[in-house]
């Protein structure tokens, strides 16, 4: 993931006040995609905890697993694998690094990506002030994004809810691409 160092300050003092990335299910969709046993590495991209990751490792041990997060796993990313997944990440992207962010995860992908991405404002703001979802589009940009790369959409899903607690519509765009 491309970022400066003042956002990576940013998100080590976000992350060590707030609970990033504790989601360990593994969607249907992408259980469908292991279980056809065409993927053979994972890249878990902005992994928070990496609670994802244990259960992929659990449910396929076969699957080379890598498990990224710029905050708790800063690993250097594998040249090549098979899968890309990320969830309620690439709104987190600064947003004069996305084109190459999303440039540098559809070269090293050979198969699929999986992509959640938030298309409403965070609950939390960086110390700056600033929203901690630095890109707050609509699904339809979002999905104009990632079809630059010209990978076939297997799945896509949009999901709203209003959530009272917080005043705000909470709306998330899912996509998984196959090359």
């Amino acid at each position: 993931m491309a970022h400066s160092a003042e956002y990576l300050k940013q998100l080590k003092t976000l992350h060590s006040k707030s609970a990033f990335g504790s989601g360990a299910d593994i969607p249907a969709v992408v259980k469908e995609i292991l279980d056809s046993g065409e993927v053979n590495s994972f890249l878990d991209f902005g992994s928070g905890k990496g609670y994802l990751s244990q259960a992929i490792s659990e449910a396929y041990p076969h699957i080379k697993l890598y498990t990224y997060d710029p905050v708790t796993s800063p690993i250097d990313l594998p040249e090549q694998v098979d899968m890309t997944y990320s969830s309620d990440v690439l709104e987190h992207v600064e947003v004069d690094m996305l084109e190459k962010t999303l440039d540098d995860l559809f070269t090293r992908t050979t198969k699929y990506h999986y992509h959640l991405i938030a298309c409403h404002p965070a609950k939390k703001k960086l110390s700056d002030g600033r929203n901690a979802h630095l890109i707050i589009e609509t699904p339809k940009w979002w999905k104009r994004q990632l079809q630059k790369y010209n990978w076939q959409i297997q799945h896509e899903k949009i999901t709203e809810r209003y959530v009272e607690k917080f005043d705000i519509n909470v709306i998330k765009y899912i996509t998984v691409l196959k090359q």
